[in-house]
């Protein structure tokens, strides 16, 4: 008979295939649904029964009961607050609140701080993880005891080649990104776009059906990975293969969603980095599950993914907000904070030799000044003193179509404003930014400068 059954517990596509695996040798064929939390099974009373098959999906972590039209009872207001409180984040990390206490600073969004944040995605991750990729390490555990091995070396073998094999998707994802995006303006587009589908993996997981639909499920590849996983032989080899092809799982949705943060980098270094040290975080939880299995509940571990959603909701909309200052769009946390406070005050050039002279400075993340106030047709020479680069080496201006790599030291560069109102520029990473304000003068008021309109990329730090 044939019988459709409600699944909760599912976090992403690996889910589902999990518990279709778990019942594949048990019934007549079953088909298990993230996207509709349902999973349809074909089944021979005489061989198993339905508390059999309910309990066979218990084991494997999630609950069945009889499908009906009822909804789940989510406290939609729940998830505005956690999603609001979210956005809060986001706008801290990238624009205000000096929060300082006991000499305790909130570090700004930018490179170090987003991979602390994928560290801990993947720590909270690890927990998923358990039920996707534990098997596998039991495989080749039980395998080397048999044969005396047990030495924690097997592990340090696996986590090593799991973490490498993020990398090296990471990075070719990131390279993608970036080869694809040969534009500033197409390589925010795309980190928008990253963004959003990372968005919709984080909301998926706070409970709204609708949007698990956007995950890829190409079990072709999990199952390739699985087949070449138990083949393999020997006490270093099995654990290095096994980490190796866990990359290719990627109908995992946290998988999925580190993965699109990759390519929506545009960089190889980002994209390997991130990826990198996301696979780490999921090591400690990973490699040292047997004994928390026994006391961590299933539902408690899905109360602990949610944890990790809200992080991917944030790590998703710094991802749109960056891909929205590089598209030029006035619709990024800081030309919106531009917009309402202002853009602050404007330093003016000097005439040197024909030239409109600017210094700017930059020590790490202080980059000063970073309002400028031209005149209209004059040459403009931008003198920059990098005394300390940060991880932001790399200058767009897209107006003038500048892509300016920054080395120790001073940095000339040479451009004409043709063109009256605000440039805006940003680096690479579209995280630290400033503006020139183009006047017929050469002389602009305050409030001239803080009802100009950006037209070009840009975030900064304070």
């Amino acid at each position: 008979m044939k019988k459709i059954f409600k699944i909760t517990g599912m976090h992403c596509n690996s889910c589902s295939q999990l518990i279709e695996k778990s019942l594949e040798n048990k019934v007549n064929s079953v088909s298990a649904s993230y996207a509709k939390g349902k999973a349809e099974i074909d089944f021979d009373e005489g061989k198993i029964s339905e508390a059999e098959i309910k309990e066979v999906i218990k084991k494997a972590g999630y609950e069945a009961t009889e499908a009906t039209n009822k909804k789940n009872g989510l406290n939609i207001w729940g998830w505005i607050a956690i999603i609001l409180i979210a956005l809060l984040i986001v706008y801290a990390l990238f624009v205000g609140f000096d929060f300082n206490v006991s000499g305790f600073q909130l570090p700004k969004a930018g490179e170090s701080a987003n991979l602390l944040i994928l560290f801990v995605v993947g720590l909270l991750t690890g927990f998923h993880c358990i039920s996707m990729c534990g098997g596998f390490i039991v495989s080749y555990t039980t395998k080397n005891a048999l044969k005396g091995h047990k030495g924690f070396s097997q592990h340090l073998v696996y986590g090593a080649s799991k973490t490498l094999s993020y990398a090296v998707i990471g990075g070719t994802l990131g390279l993608i990104g970036g080869f694809i995006a040969f534009s500033t303006q197409l390589r925010g587009i795309i980190a928008v776009l990253a963004g959003i589908f990372m968005v919709f993996y984080a909301l998926s997981m706070f409970g709204f059906s609708w949007f698990r639909r956007f995950q890829l499920n190409p079990k072709f590849l999990s199952k390739f990975s699985a087949e070449a996983s138990k083949k393999a032989k020997g006490a270093y080899f099995a654990p290095m293969i096994t980490g190796l092809l866990t990359g290719l799982f990627i109908a995992c949705g946290p998988l999925q969603a580190m993965y699109l943060y990759a390519i929506g980098s545009g960089s190889f270094r980002v994209g390997a980095i991130s990826l990198a040290v996301f696979g780490l975080g999921t090591l400690p939880v990973l490699i040292g599950f047997g004994s928390l299995v026994s006391v961590i509940s299933h539902k408690t571990t899905s109360k602990i993914l949610k944890v990790s959603a809200v992080l991917v909701f944030i790590l998703g909309f710094i991802m749109i907000n960056t891909g929205l200052a590089l598209t030029g769009s006035s619709w990024d946390l800081q030309s919106i904070e531009t917009r309402i406070f202002g853009a602050g005050s404007g330093t003016s050039a000097n005439i040197v030799n024909g030239y409109q002279e600017i210094n700017m400075t930059i020590d790490g993340n202080n980059w000063s000044p970073k309002v400028f106030v031209l005149k209209k047709g004059i040459p403009v020479k931008w003198n920059i003193n990098a005394i300390k680069l940060p991880c932001a080496t790399q200058i767009y201006v897209n107006d003038y179509n500048l892509d300016i790599k920054l080395k120790t030291g001073m940095n000339t560069i040479e451009f004409t404003p043709d063109k009256v109102g605000t440039i805006k520029w940003a680096c690479w990473m579209g995280m630290i930014s400033g503006n020139f304000v183009i006047t017929d003068n050469g002389n602009a008021t305050t409030e001239q400068i803080n009802s100009a309109t950006p037209t070009c990329t840009g975030m900064c730090h304070n």
